[in-house]
């Protein structure tokens, strides 16, 4: 069983599509795999296709390592220009699908999120893609502590040189949220337009998940338009909420965009810092 594993694991690692997502997420799949079916070969080809669906390739990714020397030299000179950082982290968002359809609405989008929430001193961004470059929208101070939890090495990698850009602490986290639950407290939780996917790739794990989430509020966003034939999706994604929260206590406000719908789901009130008093130590500090 290790080898025929350890078989699996390199064969999908070896794939150009597949080589740089965290080796953790396939060894769980790949174990898996190995109990559904006799055979290596076929066990490759059910991790591939479930890693198709977990990774979405099909939203498209930028090239990092241009981009990434694109973000330094617009960040670099003293006197760089806040609308053409602006400029350069929107062209890179573009190149991913559930964020370039976000872009029509970043000028209000986070303003009125936080207006309900309340400006959070610390993020988590959940399963974030490239939702990070967004930060220049947000209107949160860089002393924010903003973690973004993704499973692609190399995305992480230039999340975290954009955040020391952008003087942010470089707290992107290379973690398969689905097998290894943030347990880091926070103000608010980002997971946007992604909690359909999960419940597909993981069923039964969606509710204790939100569950598990430390943190006041929980900001859930699902699109409103089907990617094929334009249905309404709004009342469906409603009411899946809805019965996944049933039993809570959590007050929902809903925010309509177009094209996505969000809810802010507030799990706790007050401010957890008071709650843990003394134990609360800044991932700053490991820094």
């Amino acid at each position: 069983m290790d080898d025929q594993l350890e078989a699996v694991v390199t064969a999908v690692k070896q794939s150009h599509k597949y080589r740089d997502t965290h080796e953790a997420t396939i060894r769980e799949l790949a174990t898996e795999a190995l109990r559904r079916y006799k055979k290596p070969k076929q066990a490759i080809k059910a991790v591939r296709t479930q890693l198709h669906s977990i990774m979405a390739p099909y939203l498209g990714d930028p090239h990092y390592e241009k981009e990434a020397e694109r973000l330094t030299a617009v960040f670099i000179p003293t006197d760089s220009d806040p609308d053409q950082i602006r400029a350069v982290c929107a062209d890179i968002m573009h190149a991913h699908l559930s964020n370039r359809e976000r872009l029509p609405l970043l000028d209000s989008f986070y303003r009125d999120i936080f207006a309900v929430t309340g400006r959070p001193q610390r993020l988590l961004d959940i399963a974030c893609a490239l939702n990070p470059l967004a930060f220049p929208w947000m209107g949160l101070p860089t002393s924010t502590e903003y973690l973004a939890y993704d499973i692609h090495e190399p995305r992480i990698h230039f999340l975290n040189h954009y955040f020391r850009l952008q003087g942010l602490p470089p707290l992107a986290i290379l973690q398969d949220v689905a097998l290894d639950f943030p347990t880091e407290q926070g103000d608010v939780a980002l997971f946007l337009k992604e909690l359909p996917r999960f419940a597909r790739n993981y069923p039964g794990k969606e509710r204790p998940f939100l569950e598990a989430l430390n943190v006041r509020w929980l900001v859930l966003s699902f699109p409103t338009i089907s990617t094929h034939g334009g249905r309404n999706l709004t009342n469906r994604y409603r009411d899946f909420l809805y019965q996944l929260i049933d039993g809570h206590n959590w007050p929902v406000t809903e925010l309509m965009f177009e094209g996505e719908v969000v809810f802010c789901v507030q799990k706790k009130i007050g401010d957890w810092r008071l709650e843990i008093g003394n134990e609360y130590q800044s991932p700053m500090s490991n820094l």
